[in-house]
């Protein structure tokens, strides 16, 4: 099957040669025209390659970024556009910001010329990893923790670690999760990756413990996993193996991942609290069912979103969500953890809003479990000599 390439252009001059030059390269081309048609036809995103106008009549590229980022999309995007080199930049760097692979900027001039060289870089990359790959590394032991500290915002003082995941693939090196979990949720290889990182993590709360550290652990946790046959009595079987203190697991689950049947996610939920675990609603505010899904299921915590929390220095709106959040958490006797703080004047207004937990690049990115070790190490010999 040839890969697959979408020319978003509102000059349609422009989609019939980056259809003909893409088509040169073996690729199969759709094109759009605007935003509202990619609203309308969001199946032609399922592409290998976006090449983006900057200016699309009432919208910019920046709009379709936006788009692309909600939709977690992960396909190189190629900057196609008369505009400036300063808002070319500006609009790649916008774009990573978001996490999306920008592959550069092609000035439209150079359409003829230049489209190769890209071309080029996207097949000198290596290929994306398959399904079977996939299974055979959580069967192989390939995947590793990775793990972003926890702090209380009123002491400073390190109180755990959210449980992230890397693939360490012996040809490819590490492998970040937006590079494999869209292919392990679209596969149904979500549970099994889920038991893999469940492991992992008591595996890990049980090397803490035993060197008298009481941190906590939280693990993100699909709708899937929730739903998926024989899952408390396997939960179970995993626990037994491990000498840990249940209260320190925080279990996550997403808000923006479907619990169809609240009253079975209610009975499990329950049965999960009662061996100790807490409960947390993830990316609070940005699903569609949050206050049901809070009303009717019994968590302990809401975590706020990052798209709000690495905005409140800058955007209102942002900072008036995130303070009726950690409120609302307030309210009803349930923590409130802040993730993304991206630097000290989000910190400080956090804490001085009574938000309880947060965590984000500004106090420590993802790390190796013997490099959390370390940073761990450093935080408690500061601690005692302030």
């Amino acid at each position: 099957m040839p890969p697959s390439a979408l020319v978003i252009d509102d000059d349609v001059d422009i989609q019939l040669l980056g259809k003909m030059l893409l088509s040169r390269h073996g690729f199969d081309v759709a094109t759009a025209g605007c935003l509202g048609e990619l609203a309308r036809k969001p199946a032609l995103l399922n592409t290998n390659l976006i090449v983006l106008d900057f200016g699309l009549g009432d919208f910019t590229g920046l709009d379709i970024l936006d788009y692309l980022y909600d939709l977690k999309m992960n396909a190189p995007i190629l900057l196609l556009s008369s505009c400036s080199d300063e808002t070319a930049a500006h609009a790649i760097a916008e774009g990573k910001s978001k996490g999306l692979k920008m592959l550069g900027f092609l000035p439209k001039a150079k359409l003829m010329t230049g489209l190769g060289a890209f071309i080029e870089q996207i097949e000198s990359s290596p290929k994306p990893p398959s399904v079977g790959e996939l299974a055979q590394a959580i069967k192989q032991q390939h995947i590793c923790l990775a793990l972003q500290p926890k702090i209380s915002l009123a002491t400073g003082a390190v109180v755990g670690a959210e449980a992230l995941v890397r693939w360490e693939d012996p040809t490819r090196g590490t492998i970040y999760p937006d590079n494999f979990i869209p292919l392990a949720e679209r596969s149904g290889l979500m549970v099994p990756l889920t038991w893999c990182i469940l492991e992992l993590s008591f595996a890990q709360l049980a090397s803490w413990h035993s060197r008298g550290l009481p941190l906590s652990i939280a693990v993100n946790v699909p709708a899937e996993f929730i739903k998926a046959e024989n899952m408390l009595s396997m939960f179970d079987t995993l626990c037994s193996k491990y000498p840990i203190d249940m209260t320190k697991v925080t279990l996550e689950l997403t808000e923006s991942v479907g619990v169809e049947c609240l009253g079975y996610a209610r009975h499990i939920l329950d049965e999960l609290r009662k061996r100790g675990c807490k409960l947390a609603l993830d990316d609070f505010g940005t699903g569609y069912s949050s206050l049901t899904q809070l009303y009717r299921l019994p968590f302990d915590e809401l975590k706020v979103d990052r798209s709000f929390v690495s905005l409140i220095d800058s955007e209102p709106n942002a900072q008036a969500i995130t303070l009726s959040i950690v409120e609302l958490g307030a309210r009803l006797g349930m923590s409130v953890v802040a993730e993304g703080i991206e630097n000290a004047k989000q910190q400080a207004f956090l804490a001085e809003a009574n938000c309880p937990v947060g965590q984000g690049y500004f106090i420590s990115r993802p790390l190796s479990p013997a490099l959390f070790d370390e940073w761990l190490h450093h935080q408690m010999t500061t601690a005692k000599r302030a």
